[in-house]
């Protein structure tokens, strides 16, 4: 607890180690990431190492499609190696309690959004790290909660992966932006979203670059948070809200995590205010790609949640527009810019009540998740 305030961390993160695949399917061994340290260093900052993953360094961070990630240094040389990477989760429990967290949620590296074009690897890869949170998680699984990575690229792995990781412990399941070059609503992932409508599992967009034509556009870290890691979370929202998703399945809940929430008030009033005229114009065919109501009306079915930032001025906007029981408290620790004192941020607010803070900080994490 933090204060008289019970704390859900409803979004921190174990970063990439080579623990992770262990489990890897043995024909893709020899393709699995490999650390690499780079010999001459001086001019790349923090960043003297890589993960070799077909023939590619991620994260790379000189030259289109760069983006900040963990690098291996950070697995071998961190102070908190062993708990950022959840090798000692005992550990990592103990840092909840230095924060004052009462739970937390894990989601894995960003790099998995991107770790390779081949979808039977990248199957093999997200069922690998489900394996590894399901031994790790299970050791204090009241405390450290997960989220299960799904291989929309391949059918059949997605339906096998959804099955294996609610058997391993899994709270919730977790996608990107996209799934590399296809929308989230793409006809070809239907069958596994029905599969999941019955699982009762909420579904988390997490933030990531997994969109690979932005790649060529982005030459900065600032391009690559505010272009190819943070746009997805538009291309997901018209996904999941403007394709009828929300009205296909009635129980899908929501939750945007580590795109901040002021996206959602440009994205509200632009579907909002195209969605009737869009209904006269367009051919009656495409009519079932269309939601019933207006996208306003979804905010307001407390079925979307979002992480947003402890400071965020328009917070108190957020709260009139969602809803005081869809914004959920993340840390995203332990990223390199980890918010350890965000919800000392929330609990030093004046214009958010006592009964709001509350809930940011434990029970709408509860009413998304699920009780601990």
């Amino acid at each position: 607890m933090l204060g008289n305030y019970r704390v859900y961390d409803a979004d921190a993160h174990v970063i990439l180690a080579p623990a992770m695949w262990e489990d890897l399917a043995e024909k893709y061994v020899p393709r699995r990431p490999r650390p690499a340290t780079f010999s001459d260093s001086g001019d790349m900052a923090a960043y003297t190492s890589g993960w070799l993953i077909e023939g590619r360094v991620e994260p790379h961070i000189l030259g289109p499609g760069l983006q900040p990630a963990n690098t291996p240094a950070w697995v071998v040389e961190g102070r908190h190696r062993d708990t950022h990477a959840l090798m000692n989760p005992e550990g990592r429990v103990r840092e909840l309690d230095q924060m004052g967290i009462d739970v937390q949620f894990l989601f894995p590296s960003t790099l998995y959004a991107r770790m390779t074009a081949d979808p039977g690897f990248e199957a093999a890869m997200f069922r690998a790290y489900n394996r590894f949170m399901g031994r790790q998680c299970r050791i204090n699984s009241k405390r450290l909660k997960w989220a299960g990575l799904v291989p929309l690229r391949e059918p059949l792995e997605s339906i096998a992966a959804l099955q294996e990781m609610i058997d391993l412990g899994a709270s919730a399941v977790v996608v990107f932006g996209t799934a590399r070059d296809k929308m989230l609503s793409d006809p070809s992932f239907t069958t596994f979203w029905d599969e999941f409508a019955r699982t009762k599992l909420p579904l988390c967009v997490h933030m990531a670059a997994s969109y690979p034509p932005f790649d060529e556009m982005v030459q900065t870290f600032l391009d690559a948070h505010a272009l190819s890691m943070a746009l997805p979370a538009q291309m997901a929202f018209v996904a999941l809200v403007g394709q009828g998703m929300l009205d296909r399945y009635p129980d899908l809940r929501i939750g945007f995590m580590e795109f901040g929430a002021e996206w959602i008030f440009y994205m509200v009033g632009r579907m909002d205010h195209y969605l009737e005229r869009d209904r006269m114009i367009q051919p009656r065919m495409l009519s079932n790609k269309l939601p019933s109501r207006s996208i306003r009306d979804y905010l307001k079915s407390g079925r979307i949640f979002m992480c947003g930032e402890m400071e965020d001025p328009l917070m108190k906007e957020e709260i009139a527009l969602l809803g005081e029981d869809q914004l959920l408290y993340s840390s995203d620790y332990p990223h390199g810019e980890a918010r350890e004192n965000a919800a000392q941020n929330l609990l030093e607010r004046k214009d958010v009540t006592e009964t709001q803070k509350q809930k940011i900080l434990y029970n709408n994490p509860v009413r998304f998740f699920g009780e601990p």
